[in-house]
């Protein structure tokens, strides 16, 4: 398994985040999701080795034409932050497993795997922080269609 080779920190520096989001592609589309981070060990890594490692479980309402309107997503995402003395850059890629594909007028999620990346930035505070994401997924071309679909998102994260 792939959690048991990640070298964790202290609990100290983990946190708990909440991410609200809607797609721009059709306004009954929605997301709820609830993250963990941990910090990765990256003292004497190169420049490009992730900071993070977050696990999220997710709630989607999202039309679809058999009838369905819930969806659950699970995913594993490594992170990479810059963070100044007031704010954070960051991105991540990873995989998220849904828990029955999507298929409507303007969606086409045609696998339940699916490749998730996002870009945000955002305010830190004392033991706080609030931002902005932008999220698409997409299964990369595994089946077609792959329209895939984006989320924007607004984030608050605590830390433990």
């Amino acid at each position: 398994m792939f959690l048991a080779a990640v070298p964790f920190a202290s609990f100290a520096q983990s946190e708990v985040g909440l991410w609200l989001g809607r797609t721009g592609d059709a306004d009954e589309t929605d997301v709820a999701r609830l993250t963990y981070r941990r910090p990765l060990n990256v003292e004497g890594r190169a420049w490009w080795w992730p900071q993070y490692l977050q696990l999220a479980a997710g709630v989607w309402r999202v039309p679809d034409l058999t009838g369905p309107t819930r969806r659950v997503d699970v995913s594993i995402t490594p992170v990479w932050r810059y963070e100044g003395t007031r704010g954070y850059l960051e991105g991540g890629i990873g995989g998220y497993v849904l828990s029955k594909t999507v298929n409507n007028d303007t969606t086409s999620l045609p696998t339940s795997f699916q490749f998730g990346s996002h870009f945000g930035t955002g305010l830190l505070m004392k033991n706080a922080s609030l931002g902005l994401a932008y999220q698409h997924l997409s299964n990369a071309g595994l089946k077609q269609p792959n329209g895939g679909i984006n989320f924007y998102l607004a984030t608050v994260s605590l830390g433990l």
